[in-house]
């Protein structure tokens, strides 16, 4: 039977289940590549896959036994179409073996390798070639005599192929899978991409979009009358759609997600959620776990509804926490922590795992018989964001643990939305004055934040080394400021340059130890909390090891060009935390000492509120 426009369009169209009973009947013409590196199954997998097939039964495993996907790409030449297989060879090439030795007299695909007839010389001059010739070739006679010794070794073999041949074709389907070739008609291009679709898929690199294995076995699963189906495929496939349009907004994201970059499919997080919470662990061993769970589960339409219904639920929970800027706030400081260098037992954990977690309990509350209340998921979330602030935080330093410290100074950020604020929005026309608790808690821009790279900064730099160093960046300083320096800065300048032949002399000079040590801090002191703060790569790069009156210029020239700077950096240019302020030149003691303590009732108040639910 040939392939009809309408049909090619359909496989062409999206991933969907296709019989093997249909690739026999509309004789596909499978091609396996010349780069793959040919069949490898052993006896093992033939016999577990022939024991499964004769075990199948519809009631119980539902409308059909999934062979897995496969990856194809399509070409074309005349009315002929040949099918490149990209992903899928083994299980594709099993059931092709099995065709054969069940003697299906209507005939099947046609499968062959590209550099060599192999396949055909197997099943045909079964005389007259050496099975250790190749590795293909070695692993295609084990293949067929382990099928040939299966069926001599059990009782009512006759009958027990007759099934096997039922089931294969009535039963049996691939998810089809057509490479996109985006309307290019360059064969090298598509050469190159079929190549690189290969190699990712083997690399680990992208997995064959788990949602779209998924998508297709509940559309398949639906069952019915026909247009009650059609309807119910319809409106599954743009709740879909509308899932991953949603998950793929940045503020939604990146609120989920943390820093991780955007896959191509980001419902596949979703599944990844709904599988930790339901079954607290994904199975690492077998090719796409989540599909073969929920292939193993669906055995009805109406189980498949359930499973629907769980993964909707989900995602609507999860849309609603979004939608509350309190757990918004602090979901999002969870998502967006790094591993510290010591996680202690307890830390909260990351990422899918983390908002696992979190719908575990929010689903069905361990050692109760009702679903806790929001105030008990709060209280719940408020313990694993208290959880994850180290006891000694004050004590926290760049060279010991600059992961620690950048959580840290990202909850100094969110806490300050947070402290103080009312949890209830105002009314539709009142205004809050603006005071403390009367202020409704605001977002923080997750969306912004995990879309830069950030580093930890040095708000007072450190004390180069090289005086030579120092000596010239001053100079160029005194160039760029048109020789009006700040005069501490100037007199720093001054001693350097009266000392430039014998600069090692300075080492003994009071008056120049008091000047560098005033303006530059020693080794030890620049890792200290009080002297860092969060700033994007672009902006720390821009300012480098300036001192901080020019490290603060730089920075209002970037906010004026757009950049984010975080609230508590801001703070820290402006010496907000500092009670009359001895000028804006140097990072001093006082100045540092009124940081420090800004951060030690920051989170204090924070751990404060996350240890009493006060409604």
């Amino acid at each position: 039977m040939e392939i009809s426009k309408e049909s090619l369009s359909k496989y062409l169209e999206k991933p969907i289940p296709v019989a093997v009973a249909e690739l026999c009947n509309r004789k596909f013409d499978f091609v396996i590549p010349s780069y793959q590196r040919g069949y490898r199954w052993t006896k093992k997998e033939v016999v577990r896959l022939i024991i499964d097939l004769l075990s199948y039964n519809k009631a119980k495993d539902g409308n059909f036994y999934c062979l897995q996907p496969l990856v194809v790409r399509h070409i074309q030449v005349g009315d002929h179409h040949y099918w490149r297989v990209i992903d899928g060879q083994q299980r594709l090439t099993s059931i092709f073996l099995l065709l054969h030795y069940l003697s299906y007299n209507n005939g099947g695909y046609s499968l062959e390798y590209e550099r060599d007839n192999v396949l055909s010389r197997v099943l045909t001059d079964t005389q007259n070639f050496d099975p250790d010739e190749t590795c293909e070739v070695y692993h295609l006679s084990n293949a067929l005599n382990a099928i040939d010794s299966f069926f001599k070794n059990i009782s009512d073999s006759e009958n027990q192929k007759k099934l096997l041949l039922k089931n294969i074709l009535e039963n049996c389907s691939f998810i089809l899978y057509v490479m996109r070739d985006n309307d290019i008609k360059d064969q090298d291009i598509l050469d190159d991409m079929e190549h690189d679709l290969f190699n990712n898929l083997n690399s680990g690199k992208i997995s064959l979009t788990e949602s779209e294995l998924i998508k297709a076995l509940l559309l398949h699963n639906i069952g019915e009358e026909k247009l009650v189906k059609e309807i119910k495929q319809v409106s599954i496939a743009e709740e879909l759609d509308n899932m991953e349009r949603v998950l793929r907004e940045d503020d939604m994201w990146y609120f989920l997600a943390g820093d991780r970059h955007k896959p191509s499919s980001c419902i596949d997080y979703l599944y990844k959620v709904w599988h930790l919470a339901t079954y607290e662990q994904i199975p690492n061993d077998i090719d796409y776990p989540i599909f073969s769970k929920l292939e193993d589960d669906i055995t009805s339409d109406i189980i498949m509804l359930e499973k629907w219904k769980e993964i909707k639920k989900c995602f609507y929970t999860i849309t609603g926490w979004y939608s509350d800027p309190l757990l918004y706030n602090l979901i999002g400081y969870l998502e967006g922590r790094k591993i510290p260098r010591n996680q202690r037992e307890g830390y909260p954990p990351y990422h899918e795992e983390l908002i696992a977690k979190l719908y575990r309990y929010s689903s069905l509350k361990e050692g109760g018989n009702k679903l806790p209340t929001k105030q008990e998921l709060l209280k719940y979330i408020k313990g694993l964001c208290r959880d994850s602030i180290p006891g000694n935080y004050l004590e926290l330093r760049f060279d010991t643990d600059k992961n620690a410290v950048f959580n840290l100074l990202l909850l100094l950020n969110v806490a300050m939305m947070i402290n103080h604020k009312s949890q209830n929005k105002t009314g539709k026309d009142e205004k809050s004055s603006g005071k403390g608790n009367n202020t409704s808690i605001g977002r923080f821009p997750f969306h912004v934040f995990h879309s830069l790279n950030w580093n930890v900064e040095h708000i007072s730099p450190q004390n180069p080394k090289d005086k030579s160093k120092l000596y010239n960046s001053l100079c160029e300083l005194k160039q760029e400021y048109d020789n009006k320096l700040p005069k501490e800065v100037e007199a720093l300048f001054n001693k350097l340059d009266t000392n430039k032949d014998n600069l090692e002399s300075l080492n003994s000079d009071p008056e120049f130890i008091a000047l560098s040590k005033e303006l530059i801090a020693d080794k030890q002191d620049v890792m200290l909390l009080r002297n860092l703060t969060l700033l994007t790569e672009h902006d720390n790069k821009g300012i480098g090891n300036k001192f901080y009156f020019d490290k603060r210029n730089k920075l209002n020239e970037y906010q004026s060009q757009g950049s984010f700077i975080p609230a508590s950096t801001l703070n820290v240019f402006s010496k907000w935390h500092t009670v009359n302020p001895d000028g804006y030149i140097l990072w001093g003691t006082k100045d540092q000492e009124a940081y420090l303590l800004a951060i030690k009732n920051t989170i204090s108040d924070f751990i404060k509120y996350c240890d009493h639910v006060t409604e």
